[in-house]
């Protein structure tokens, strides 16, 4: 019986299955030649940055008090930014849970109603800190880019020996307004201004 069963299925084993095809195999290259034979090396991925933040009320009240040694907006006791405050956006968790940090038209309005009142108590006040040079009346342009990098300093924490091209916006401010008004403090509250009212003072 045996052989009439190997008969019937023709005596042959049968024929074994084909592999399953392979995937294809792709290769990402180090680097890319272009047509014209030169190597193009790939462009490295683009890092992540943080966005930029703008200070609290309490950051940019607190930050000029201490820059101007103890000078507040609105006089002694009594905190203009803490008037304000819900003006501005500052949680009061009954109403408002989320303060707003956005650099708004109102925000720089009262900053820079601030920073006039702050600039002008700071320039006349003992024992201020306002001028890095020996004669606070000086003109000349040594002196000149000297307080400026001093007060850059202090308000927007940058390097006295920096070369950034906002110096001469500072300086062209400084003269401008000297030339209007022939006094060296209104020219001196305009930079004060100028600095407490950029990005690089309020914005981190």
């Amino acid at each position: 019986m045996m052989w009439l069963l190997a008969l019937a299925c023709g005596g042959k084993d049968p024929a074994p299955k084909p592999d399953a095809p392979s995937e294809p195999t792709i290769e990402v290259p180090d680097a890319i030649e272009s047509e014209w034979g030169d190597v193009v090396e790939p462009e490295p991925p683009v890092a992540n940055t943080r966005q930029l933040k703008r200070m609290t009320v309490a950051q940019v009240r607190d930050s000029m008090e201490r820059i101007t040694g103890g000078i507040p907006w609105g006089g002694v006791g009594n905190s203009n930014w803490d008037d304000f405050a819900e003006t501005l956006g500052v949680a009061d968790y009954q109403l408002r849970v989320t303060s707003d940090r956005s650099p708004s038209l109102l925000f720089q309005k009262f900053l820079d109603d601030a920073a006039g009142e702050t600039c002008a108590h700071w320039i006349e006040a003992d024992g201020s800190t306002f001028h890095s040079i020996d004669d606070p009346s000086s003109t000349a342009r040594s002196d000149i880019r000297d307080n400026i990098a001093g007060l850059r300093w202090q308000i927007q924490g940058r390097d006295r020996s920096s070369t950034d091209p906002v110096l001469d916006d500072y300086e062209t401010l400084f003269t401008t307004v000297h030339a209007r008004t022939a006094s060296t403090d209104s020219a001196w509250v305009t930079v004060c201004v100028a600095m407490f009212t950029h990005p690089d003072f309020f914005m981190y």
